[in-house]
């Protein structure tokens, strides 16, 4: 609460705005976080509600009370916690996590700090306000773009490699091209351009990006069969 009153982006959120105190926000964490594992374990499977146990355990634990204030790799190692529902749906479906699925993880973790770090250009003086250690904080906008860029082409050859791994058809790899060809696109234009406005743009890109990916193994996995 006390870094998200001071972030403009953030104070009305009802934590920093008092409409909710610290320790009822804690008890509705511990008993939705209880809960879900239950419901996950009764319902699907013990191995997917273990899974989701331990990014909400990672999230809370390791990247909120601890990278997050600490290093500007924060987003990086954080994004862990968010490429770990990749492995709680496979793990629902199959019983256990396969090479897919490691992949499926390995996406979402890559795409993560361009998400954010692009985010993190826009908010830079809020994020420093909070003496929160963001990349274009502590090494500056011009650094962070380029790790935008790099990420990005890291993220396209990833995404790539899901196509023989998961046997994926036509579908997905136009999709995944087409997708990540836009990403380093934009990455590229914000590096050379170094406009706040296409920080902002491929921020939001990058939303729609992982949504339609995802879509498309959907989508691919259903045409195949």
């Amino acid at each position: 609460r006390d870094v998200d009153e001071v972030m403009r982006r953030t104070r009305r959120r009802p934590l920093p705005a008092h409409q909710v105190s610290p320790e009822s926000a804690l008890r509705f964490g511990y008993v939705l976080g209880a809960v879900s594992f239950l419901f996950l374990s009764i319902a699907v499977n013990v191995l997917a509600a273990s899974l989701a146990l331990s990014a909400i355990a990672f999230y809370v634990f390791v990247y909120t009370l601890w990278l997050k204030r600490t290093t500007t790799q924060n987003i990086v190692i954080g994004g862990a916690a968010g490429a770990v529902p990749a492995l709680v749906g496979w793990a629902a479906v199959t019983g256990s996590v396969g090479l897919p699925a490691w992949v499926l993880f390995a996406i979402v973790f890559v795409w993560t700090p361009p998400h954010f770090w692009a985010l993190a250009l826009r908010y830079r003086e809020d994020y420093a306000a909070a003496g929160i250690p963001m990349l274009p904080v502590v090494r500056g906008p011009e650094e962070t773009r380029r790790q935008i860029l790099l990420y990005s082409l890291v993220l396209f050859a990833t995404t790539l490699v899901l196509y023989p791994v998961a046997h994926m058809g036509p579908a997905y790899l136009g999709t995944a091209v087409i997708l990540g060809g836009l990403f380093v696109y934009l990455a590229l234009r914000l590096w050379r351009e170094r406009s706040p406005a296409l920080a902002v743009r491929l921020f939001k890109f990058s939303i729609a990006y992982l949504a339609l990916l995802f879509a498309a193994v959907a989508a691919d996995a259903i045409l195949v069969r």
